[in-house]
């Protein structure tokens, strides 16, 4: 793998006063919040596809752009995972499901996945104990179950996908 990191998902307790506190400390712009909701989510809490809501911001400033994840659920974006570096996040991965089988077979398993209607990975997460305690995220080149905070549908970007930036 080859691609660059697109951004570093940081796991956080309020997000409102992360954002505060990392423009403070980094100058950087954030989006506004948003949230990653689909009720087809995988991970170690819970086998079957189940709801997951994940209130996000990203900075404007990068590659690595940061992300800022609020604690949510039980499982890997939950308070029992700690504040800190949660993943490396690799977008528009052009085969989600190749890489995993890839990096399974080299004994790095998933935890975290999201799915589509059809079954399709939409973005998968790796183990946080194969890596020295960090995630990496593979998205699928395909529009993200994303929507504002306050559930109205997301901006769109220049390719009409679902993003927390308006168009300028």
């Amino acid at each position: 793998m080859s691609e660059p990191i697109h951004h570093i998902g940081v796991l956080v307790r309020d997000l409102e006063a992360a954002i505060d506190r990392w423009s403070r400390a980094t100058g950087y712009t954030f989006s506004e919040v948003g949230r990653y909701v689909t009720d087809a989510y995988v991970d170690h809490s819970e086998a079957d596809p189940h709801h997951h809501d994940a209130r996000i911001a990203f900075s404007k400033e990068g590659p690595p752009h940061i992300e800022l994840m609020e604690f949510t659920g039980e499982g890997t974006h939950s308070p029992a995972q700690g504040e800190g570096i949660h993943h490396l996040g690799f977008m528009n991965h052009p085969d989600v499901l190749g890489c995993k089988e890839r990096l399974e077979r080299a004994g790095v398993a998933a935890d975290g996945m999201a799915l589509d209607d059809a079954g399709d990975i939409l973005l998968w997460f790796t183990d946080k104990r194969a890596l020295d305690g960090i995630r990496l995220e593979f998205v699928s080149p395909v529009p993200q179950p994303i929507v504002m905070d306050d559930g109205r549908p997301a901006h769109r970007d220049a390719h009409g996908f679902p993003s927390l930036w308006p168009t300028d």
